[in-house]
């Protein structure tokens, strides 16, 4: 067993010595920038309403305390979209109609792939 040195140091503060000497050292966080959701959509748009019925009928949801489960919209979506496999690289509300039925046809062919499997 290979053990990392550490330099000696005095004990301070409550509880065993020992558990205060092997206590992981805190990391600086780096500042994050938090990333935009590219794939918060529009309900009253039936072009949105049809990318959910899509995603959901392509089996890619993820848990919700409130609704059961829902369309993966944070995770998958969002990441779909800012990919290269995306036909438009744009947040899906920035996009035009025409821009969002490139994104349905993209999607339909997701789902009859992963039905097909």
């Amino acid at each position: 067993m290979t053990t990392t040195k550490r330099s000696p140091c005095a004990y301070s503060g409550e509880g065993s010595a020992i558990a205060d000497y092997f206590r992981q050292e805190k990391q600086p966080s780096l500042p994050t920038k938090k990333e935009e959701n590219w794939g918060l959509f529009n309900n009253n748009n039936s072009q949105h309403k049809r990318i959910l019925a899509t995603l959901r009928t392509a089996n890619i949801v993820v848990k919700n305390e409130k609704w059961g489960e829902v369309a993966d919209m944070e995770g998958w979506f969002n990441q779909f979209l800012k990919s290269n496999k995306s036909p438009v690289n744009k947040p899906l509300k920035k996009m035009t109609s025409l821009e969002v039925s490139k994104i349905i046809k993209a999607l339909d062919g997701v789902a009859i792939w992963k039905n097909s499997i």
